[in-house]
């Protein structure tokens, strides 16, 4: 762009900066293509907008809070902003600073977009209920987990985002017995449009083992169906495959995540007294093992506590300064710990194909280093989160 040109885009920096900030963050880079000087003015506000995400916790006797991975500070998720509804909801997944939300209180679980800078809340119109939810079987649409069926994504292509629901069960059986699927097909909601759309899939992707979670990494959702198989589905084309086989074997000691960027499976296993974590990326259609993770059964000393096993937080683990959290619950008490990959695991272990190092061992004298103490607790999760003062007015209806 010449001088020209440039100088009618060259309006105050305070007012440029503030449209930046309610952009999505993955997009902001874009515009230093435009001009040199908007270039100089995305380079001098990087402080601004950190591409160092911050860490999420999510307790099961509290309200959720945020930690910055770089400080290591800790801070309320939901401001005073905030309306008060969303305190009481179940975190689905985050996606560019947005949060998806779910009342499980609600037959079916009732979908909410909040965005926590702003206190913007957005609802997303009703789901057709269950086909059991009907007056004769209320009991069983009360369960509290709905928020386990939905996934929230963004398509990086169309910049829309979208929340899915799996076809799957509840109940109390194994999750690989053979059984059918409580919905033989997706529901898809585009944030903008009008109502909720079905998308059928092949029976046998049916019936997700929501305990392995589900994960959505660029355009792309993931989950393990019934009889074992990893199951993608593509968030634009809107179509589900299987994924190559894996060199492991699914169990309910493994569940899905992501790792910079890549799908991630994190898989438990006990040899002799010590406990086992190994993490497989998939990179470029190839699974290879990036993490390992070993833990000594904690000792119990006279007049102390017992403690608790330390494994990796779920469903996202690796801090984006390249360490990995872990959680140790014990007695209503949850202690976060985060660790630095040893440098063997930094240079065979991240995208080459390689076999990796060992993370850690994690025993009574290297427990790693302490994030938050929570007390009153028993369980975490933990999301990835980028602020942001993105505003959901673009997706009300009637605004597009």
């Amino acid at each position: 762009m010449d001088s020209q040109e440039g100088s009618r885009w060259q309006f105050p920096t305070d007012a440029f900066v503030e449209i930046l900030l309610r952009l999505p963050p993955n997009t902001r880079h874009r515009f230093r293509l435009v001009s040199r000087h908007w270039r100089n003015v995305v380079d001098e506000s990087s402080f601004m907008f950190p591409q160092c995400p911050k860490t999420i916790v999510v307790t099961d006797g509290g309200s959720p809070f945020v930690v910055d991975d770089r400080t290591g500070r800790r801070k309320d998720l939901w401001s005073s902003s905030t309306p008060p509804r969303c305190r009481s909801m179940c975190i689905v997944g985050t996606s560019n600073g947005l949060v998806c939300l779910c009342d499980d209180e609600v037959p079916g679980g009732a979908i909410t977009v909040a965005n926590p800078v702003t206190g913007e809340t957005l609802d997303v119109p009703p789901l057709p209920l269950l086909p059991s939810c009907d007056d004769a079987d209320q009991e069983q649409c009360h369960h509290g987990r709905w928020h386990q069926a939905y996934s929230f994504g963004y398509l990086p292509t169309t910049k829309r985002y979208k929340v899915v629901r799996v076809p799957c069960r509840f109940d109390d059986q194994d999750c690989f017995d053979d059984q059918d699927s409580e919905f033989p097909t997706l529901q898809v909601f585009t944030l903008g449009e009008e109502s909720w759309r079905e998308v059928v899939i092949p029976a046998s992707f049916s019936g997700c083992n929501l305990g392995l979670g589900i994960v959505n990494i660029n355009g792309m959702m993931y989950w393990i169906a019934a009889d074992g198989h990893l199951v993608s589905f593509d968030l634009e084309e809107e179509c589900a495959m299987i994924v190559r086989p894996q060199p492991w074997t699914m169990s309910n000691k493994c569940f899905l995540t992501e790792v910079h960027g890549r799908l991630g499976v994190v898989v438990r296993d006990f040899i002799l007294m010590d406990e086992q974590t190994e993490v497989w990326v998939m990179d470029n259609l190839q699974w290879s093992r990036w993490y390992i993770l070993q833990v000594t059964p904690p000792r119990k000393r006279p007049g102390q506590r017992r403690r608790g096993y330390q494994r990796l937080t779920c469903p996202h683990f690796v801090q984006y300064t390249d360490h990995v959290l872990t959680w140790e619950s014990n007695s209503g008490h949850v202690g976060l710990y985060k660790h630095k990959p040893g440098k063997y695991n930094e240079i065979i272990g991240r995208g080459s194909g390689g076999w990796g190092g060992v993370v850690g061992r994690i025993d009574d004298k290297d427990r790693g280093m302490v994030v938050a103490d929570i007390e009153g607790c028993s369980d975490t999760r933990v999301f990835a989160y980028v602020e942001t003062r993105e505003s959901l007015n673009a997706y009300t209806l009637g605004d597009n």
